[in-house]
């Protein structure tokens, strides 16, 4: 069985591997009711958010993917039915990569 792609608006982080985004189906050409889903990221180990670390992941995460529709692909839930999602690493790379040596 293939795994269902999810797309939508990340509208919060909630630590370095989790976040909200808002869902929208897509029923036969037609676009169905939004709802909130609380994404884990698949492979992403995070710091608690009670250490330095963890806060700096978290703004980490927030700085490449919050306010942005992003695309991924389902794997599983978790016991608390949390998605556990793969998040393409187009979402987790910067935006500007600049080659090291040039200069103004």
């Amino acid at each position: 069985m293939k795994n269902k792609k999810i797309s939508g608006l990340v509208t919060s982080i909630v630590d370095g591997n989790t976040f909200v985004m808002n869902v929208q189906f897509e029923d036969d050409q037609r676009l169905t009711d939004k709802y909130a889903a609380k994404v884990k990221i698949h492979g992403m180990d995070k710091p608690s958010t009670s250490t330095l670390s963890g806060i700096l992941a978290k703004l980490e995460l927030e700085k490449k993917i919050a306010g942005r529709k992003v695309e991924c692909e389902i794997l599983a839930r978790d016991e608390s039915d949390q998605i556990i999602a793969r998040l393409p690493k187009r979402y987790l790379i910067p935006p500007f990569l600049f080659a090291s040596g040039v200069e103004d």
